[in-house]
């Protein structure tokens, strides 16, 4: 059963504190913001599965935030291999649940949309990963870690939106006839 500990009490601000984060970065267009704001939202988020004892998601999560730092700087795709590499020995010596799998090939497609050069193939991959990552929110009942990545998935929507499908009209001219 559900026990209302300090240390799930403390997860739970640490995830508010990303929600905000994770937010903000999808509204920025230049993409050192966009990693930088995502890079100290995962030191919190990374924290917070530390406090929830799922070891695994703070290991993978934890290398997210030198993924995030790196990607400020380069969108070269070997670095993709890197950091899935890094993921599948933290996912090895931490794997305890099924759950662990979620996390780790949502991380994965978030990897691979972060060496993106195309801003539109980074969203719409941080759509699909995103969405594993809530799910696994959902199964290990992190109630701010449902909104934080429930909230991120919205703005990345909302983000895509605003600079991919939107499409500015041309001015009308107005002819007299």
């Amino acid at each position: 059963m559900f026990e209302l500990t300090a240390s799930f009490v403390s997860s739970q601000i640490l995830m508010l504190a990303a929600m905000v984060l994770g937010f903000a970065s999808l509204q920025f267009r230049a993409r050192k913001h966009i990693f930088l704001t995502l890079a100290i939202g995962a030191g919190l988020i990374s924290a917070h599965y530390f406090l929830l004892g799922k070891v695994a998601a703070g290991v993978i999560v934890s290398f997210s935030v030198l993924r995030f730092v790196t990607a400020i700087f380069t969108s070269d795709k070997k670095y993709i291999l890197i950091f899935l590499a890094l993921n599948t020995i933290a996912l090895f010596f931490t794997y305890k649940e099924i759950y662990d799998l979620l996390v780790f090939f949502g991380i994965a497609i978030i990897v691979i949309g972060n060496f993106q050069a195309s801003d539109k193939h980074m969203r719409s991959s941080l759509i699909f990963g995103t969405s594993l990552v809530l799910l696994y929110n959902t199964l290990i009942f992190s109630p701010m870690g449902i909104v934080e990545e429930g909230s991120f998935l919205i703005s990345n929507l909302i983000g895509y939106f605003r600079f991919h499908i939107k499409k500015q009209k041309p001015p009308k001219i107005i002819t007299s006839v």
